[in-house]
């Protein structure tokens, strides 16, 4: 069985007034089942792994190399249409403070089926429903 996830040799270097090596030549496998933690101090590069990991660094600024593969993807390859159905149907991420992602003035109903109309193409009322599904205990 091949691994879902599989990174070799990843490095992040963000340029502008200084370069910043967040990533220095990390690699990782995830086999189905399977769970990892990172660990590290403030600034040891946690967040900008797994943003590199979802393509969510800022292009004109963040060099990326080594391989990412995700089921069979190579995501360091993907365009930006491939990269947004990516983001939404095969992987997701809860940043360190959820809460901030979530808006007040709206239902988390709302806000999960506003997700399943972007993500899946679904109508409102198939993505209402399926908000629905997903809250039930």
């Amino acid at each position: 069985m091949s691994n879902l996830v599989e990174v070799r040799n990843l490095n992040v270097k963000f340029s502008g007034e200084r370069t910043v090596y967040a990533v220095n030549d990390l690699s990782f496998s995830l086999g189905e089942g399977e769970v990892l933690g990172l660990l590290g101090e403030s600034g040891s590069g946690k967040s900008v792994t797994l943003r590199a990991l979802m393509r969510l660094l800022p292009k004109k600024r963040t060099q990326i190399t080594g391989t990412v593969n995700v089921m069979g993807k190579d995501v360091l390859a993907l365009d930006d249409e491939e990269l947004s159905a990516f983001r939404g149907q095969t992987v997701s991420m809860i940043f360190q403070e959820p809460a901030l992602a979530l808006d007040p003035v709206y239902t988390i109903g709302q806000q999960i089926a506003e997700s399943v109309m972007r993500h899946e193409g679904k109508s409102h009322a198939e993505a209402t429903k399926r908000a629905l599904e997903m809250l039930e205990v």
